[in-house]
């Protein structure tokens, strides 16, 4: 599961459940870790371009083999 698209994700569904200092953790971290979507989505999100964060998330999915109920299930489960 890749931490920087579950914590896009996340804020996608509730703004206020994670700080813009988090947001800013995540993009670095993503960059550092070469995560290509999860940068991109991650970067959106600290931009506040929820469109944008949407496409990358949609993104991550379709070019692996990940699961994004699996995803949603973790969510959930928070």
């Amino acid at each position: 599961m890749n931490k920087h698209i579950l914590l896009v994700m996340r804020w996608l569904n509730n703004k206020d459940s994670v700080s813009q200092e988090e947001l800013e953790k995540n993009k670095d971290e993503a960059y550092v870790a070469a995560r290509a979507w999860a940068a991109s989505a991650a970067f959106a999100a600290v931009n506040n371009s929820v469109s944008y964060a949407s496409y990358w998330v949609d993104k991550h999915f379709e070019t692996t083999d990940e699961d994004k109920d699996e995803y949603e299930k973790e969510l959930e489960n928070e």
